[in-house]
């Protein structure tokens, strides 16, 4: 079994991010719901410099983001909390194509740097902070490393008998594959729910697993 370590760490900001980060005074990314080979979906929380903007106004091919929806607003402090479907960056994606990792949030914009949690595998590590460093003109901040002791007691005992019949026929048919062997659509036809049942039942799954695991 591999032995999985976790990496706390302070980022620079990616130059291509930079003009969306300079509209912020807080942001913090809170929960990646779903990522695959286009797009990532995530839950966000920002507090705006000017006091006239909010998150729809960043939905738009400039900052990447093509669909937003606001699901907490907090008008006195010019705070929202928001989900938002991402388009990758294609250095981006190309550059978390190479690694074998998991991004562990929240991630925290810590004045001019990301300060986030990464989960990988012990030979991944050194390949993982190489490919940072050539990344990006400034020296990343290594903060920790620490081991994870994986914990699956009872893990399949928190998954109902419908996320279990779903997760299975997922995994069998190579849903979680890269490429994919089958889509979202025909797994939802399979069970007849809808797509954003499905994506829902998917999201549960995923985060017992997560907290199962790495808890």
């Amino acid at each position: 079994m591999k032995q999985l370590k976790k990496i706390v760490l302070k980022i620079p900001l990616d130059p291509r991010a930079k003009e969306f980060f300079d509209l912020l005074e807080k942001y913090e990314l809170l929960q990646i719901h779903r990522q695959d080979e286009d797009q990532i979906f995530a839950t966000q929380k920002v507090k705006f410099k000017d006091p006239k903007m909010n998150p729809k106004m960043l939905e738009n091919e400039h900052y990447g983001m093509s669909y937003i929806e606001v699901l907490k607003e907090d008008r006195r402090n010019n705070e929202f909390i928001f989900f938002s479907k991402h388009n990758w960056v294609k250095e981006t994606k190309e550059f978390l194509d190479k690694l074998d990792l998991i991004i562990d949030p929240p991630i925290i914009l810590d004045q001019d740097r990301l300060l986030a949690s990464i989960i990988t595998d012990s030979k991944n590590i050194n390949k993982f902070v190489d490919s940072l460093d050539s990344h990006y003109d400034e020296k990343l901040e290594i903060l920790s490393i620490t081991n994870i002791q994986p914990n699956y007691e009872n893990l399949f005992l928190k998954l109902t008998d419908r996320q279990k019949e779903i997760v299975y026929y997922a995994i069998q048919h190579g849903y979680f594959e890269i490429p994919r062997r089958i889509n979202s659509k025909k797994i939802a036809n399979y069970f007849k729910i809808s797509r954003s049942a499905l994506y829902e039942h998917l999201r549960k799954i995923e985060k017992i697993i997560y907290n199962t695991i790495f808890s």
